[in-house]
């Protein structure tokens, strides 16, 4: 075996790395013979393990460390899966002998004259596409001076765009491996000073790429890496070839305003510096002809057109505005699109970027009176705090009540107190603000709870109670009316020293929701609250022997639940417990 993957990998690296589960099912698949042929050599050993697909598993030692790679979705994201347990116990002979290396191999085709190796490896790339497709690729790139041959690239890189049918979410690692091969033959070729042609070829790659996406389940955003990569390819070919810039421009401006996909999203901007002044100056020029058709949009009025394409020239002409450092252009850009009142807002807090707070006024009072009947809550936000800050605090009181009145939650209570106390004007809008809770008060008469909050509860009343750090009212509060769980929770933990008798009620009926949820983890669940929360406070109430008692109506209550009754044999009786 290979020294320096023999101290790498070992069974205690093996069952470190690995979850208990996946250890077992691991040694499963072992034993049930789901590890083909393993392919060991030079620090690495690689096998197909067969699970619901055929997964491909690498282990290899960097560094004195293992490093492990496998094509699962489970591997993909860095964990040591079954698939790798089972390979690392392969490699260790945790089943049968310890099989052959490639070295052993290596020793044997070192002893072939050339002819016949290359003979050996033609005749394995006859059955083996993918390896046919890396040495087709190895034979294109450009290797001791000499050129590359660029039309067998570009029809090799048609090749790995290629697909059958749908490429589901399993296979889509294969796929992309194969693109990554292709990409690296760019990055040799752009290496051998052929920057122009690179150019080209990625380009033809990412048009590929594109209708390639409508074909393939790339949730898991594996081909969107490598589009990244030959987009940032491409952007180096540039510089260094640099294309004509204005050809270059109205491509990528095309591409971006167009393309099914955000390919070269934000160019103008990546790309400033390839395209020069002549290349910026047509991309503006090609963006303010595309946006003379985009029609301006009052408050409240509907978007017409491709929805697609106004977002892109809008970001299209963002970017370009942001570029100039013209407040005035970007707002001109902004002001486009006011059909909603949180277009206001973002010209508001563009103007305070911009140290404008006058402006920033303005915009917010002009996005409030044109969405006076339903107001954007963050646009009301941003005026309210900056009222305070002009020391304006009757309009921001003004506004704080509205929001309050339009959305009774804690959130809106503290904004309302901080501004009604600036103004000493807290008493009575409390008591109003209760009442809209829920919450009876003698004064305001006839005050009503607020139609958002039916069949919610208390829940908010309690939030805010507790926040007013009145315990005793919002458990009131919480009794008259109901509210959530974990406020529930808060409150029988803050009752349990003087009212244990109250926070046992609540663990008692938040056992029962637990137990509820009918799996192994709520049922561990529930029994670690019984013997962990509620013994200690049965002990701290004196009726320590009521604990027992309690038990078992639980017992009786969920007697057919076996996986419950197993956790619940080992709750010890509270007598030996003292």
């Amino acid at each position: 075996m290979p020294d320096e993957l023999s101290k790498a990998l070992h069974k205690a690296t093996v069952t470190r790395l690995a979850s208990a589960p996946s250890y077992e099912r691991g040694l499963a698949y072992l034993e049930a013979g789901r590890v083909g042929l393993l392919r060991a050599s030079a620090g690495r050993v690689g096998a197909t393990v067969q699970g619901s697909e055929s997964y491909l598993v690498e282990l290899r030692a960097e560094g004195g460390k293992l490093r492990f790679s496998c094509s699962c979705p489970i591997g993909r994201e860095g964990a040591f899966c079954k698939h790798c347990v089972a390979v690392g116990l392969a490699w260790l002979g945790e089943h049968g002998d310890p099989t052959p290396t490639l070295d052993n191999a290596r020793t044997h085709l070192e002893a072939l004259p050339q002819s016949e190796l290359v003979e050996l490896l033609i005749d394995h790339a006859h059955d083996d596409e993918a390896l046919a497709r890396k040495l087709l690729l190895q034979a294109a790139r450009p290797a001791g001076g000499a050129a590359a041959d660029v039309a067998s690239l570009r029809t090799l890189i048609e090749q790995a765009f290629a697909y059958r049918d749908f490429v589901p979410y399993r296979e889509v690692w294969g796929y992309v491996r194969g693109v990554e091969e292709a990409t690296d033959a760019l990055e040799a070729l752009l290496e051998q000073g052929r920057g122009g042609d690179v150019v080209e070829l990625a380009e033809h790659a990412l048009k590929l790429a594109e209708r390639a996406l409508d074909h393939i389940d790339d949730s898991g955003g594996q081909m969107g890496d490598a589009i990244a990569r030959i987009e940032e390819l491409h952007l180096d070919a540039c510089s260094k070839a640099r294309p004509d810039p204005e050809a270059l421009a109205e491509r990528l401006f095309a591409w971006e305003l167009d393309g099914p996909w955000d390919v070269f999203d934000q160019a103008v901007v990546r790309y400033a510096e390839v395209l020069g002044d002549t290349g910026l100056a047509r991309y503006r020029e090609l963006g303010e002809e595309a946006w003379a058709e985009v029609p301006k949009l009052a408050p409240g009025e509907g978007r017409s057109g491709r929805h697609g394409t106004r977002f892109r020239i809008t970001r299209i002409m963002q970017a370009l505005a942001q570029s100039s450092g013209n407040l005035a252009e970007e707002i001109a850009v902004a002001e486009r699109d006011l059909s909603i009142g949180y277009r206001f807002l973002q010209i508001a807090e563009l103007c305070r970027e911009h140290g404008e707070d006058d402006m920033a006024l303005e915009w917010a009072e002009r996005g409030m009176a044109a969405f006076a009947e339903d107001p954007d809550p963050r646009l009301r936000a941003f005026l309210v705090e900056e009222y305070r800050r002009r020391g304006r605090g009757a309009e921001a009181l003004e506004h704080s009540v509205q929001a309050f009145s339009a959305r009774p939650t804690l959130e809106s209570y503290r904004e309302l107190a901080t501004d009604a106390k600036a103004l000493g004007d807290w008493e009575e809008r409390r008591l109003w603000a209760l009442s809209l809770l829920g919450r009876p008060e003698p004064d305001p008469p006839g005050a009503m709870r607020h139609p958002s909050l039916h069949g919610r509860g208390c829940s908010e009343l309690v939030r805010v109670l507790l926040w007013e750090d009145d315990a005793d009212a919002a458990w009131q509060a919480a009794k008259e009316g109901g509210c959530s769980r974990d406020l529930w929770l808060k409150l029988a933990d803050l009752r349990r020293a003087e009212h244990p008798e109250d926070a046992l009620g609540v663990y008692r009926r938040h056992v029962e929701d637990v137990i509820a949820g009918k799996d192994k983890r709520a049922y561990a669940e529930a029994v670690r609250l019984i013997d962990e929360t509620m013994r200690p406070l049965y002990a701290e109430s004196g009726q320590l022997e009521d604990f027992d008692s309690y038990v078992e109506e639980v017992r009786t209550a969920h007697k057919a639940k076996r996986n419950l009754m197993k956790l619940m044999a080992g709750l010890q009786p509270a007598r030996s417990k003292r």
